[in-house]
């Protein structure tokens, strides 16, 4: 129903993948980041009003630096929250400084850690949906897919634009009337 571009894990230079007529995935490979970007700004702008979807990773090659406003972004849906590895060796250093620090301080060195490791993940988070709403009168649909977002300390991470907006709906069904509700006040 709709063209499909999509960035491929651990490629470097993402590959654009539409619908074809037989109704599967096909991925062409791309030479540049923005021939993907290009045709899926031709996809909406000149795809007869179906639109299209372009699905990246947090932190990815396509979502770095790119603006998708206006008719670009209409909606983001971000799917888990996207914490850093732990267990990476920066991680670790990072997470040790900060508890020994903290703890020197007289303060919880945990609790400062988890605060800094939670803040992280937050920022990506954010920097993902101001992708997508870039000015005043721009809108998007955002939709933030895990349970822990319901929480009042990831929720508190969030900017107050968002959290004044927030409805937590688990049904599809709540979902969907949210979301026509939504748009059809932005027409």
């Amino acid at each position: 129903m709709k063209p499909i571009f999509l960035e491929q894990r651990g490629q470097t230079k993402p590959s654009s993948s539409a619908i074809n007529s037989t109704g599967n995935l096909a991925t062409a490979s791309s030479s540049v980041v923005d021939s993907v970007l290009t045709a899926y700004s031709a996809a909406i702008t000149t795809g007869n009003g179906r639109g299209a979807l372009l699905l990246a990773v947090i932190g990815g090659t396509l979502s770095e630096g790119i603006n998708f406003s206006d008719s670009l972004g209409r909606g983001v849906i971000v799917v888990g929250l996207p914490f850093p590895n732990p267990h990476a060796a920066e991680w670790k250093a990072k997470m040790q400084y900060i508890t020994s620090k903290a703890t020197r301080g007289g303060k919880d060195g945990k609790a400062t850690a988890r605060d800094f490791y939670e803040n992280a993940c937050m920022r990506a988070v954010n920097q993902c949906i101001g992708r997508a709403i870039r000015h005043r009168g721009d809108y998007a649909a955002i939709l933030m897919v895990d349970r822990r977002y319901g929480s009042q300390r990831i929720q508190a991470k969030l900017p107050g634009w968002i959290r004044g907006s927030l409805r937590n709906d688990a049904s599809l069904r709540g979902v969907v009337s949210g979301l026509n509700d939504f748009f059809e006040t932005k027409k």
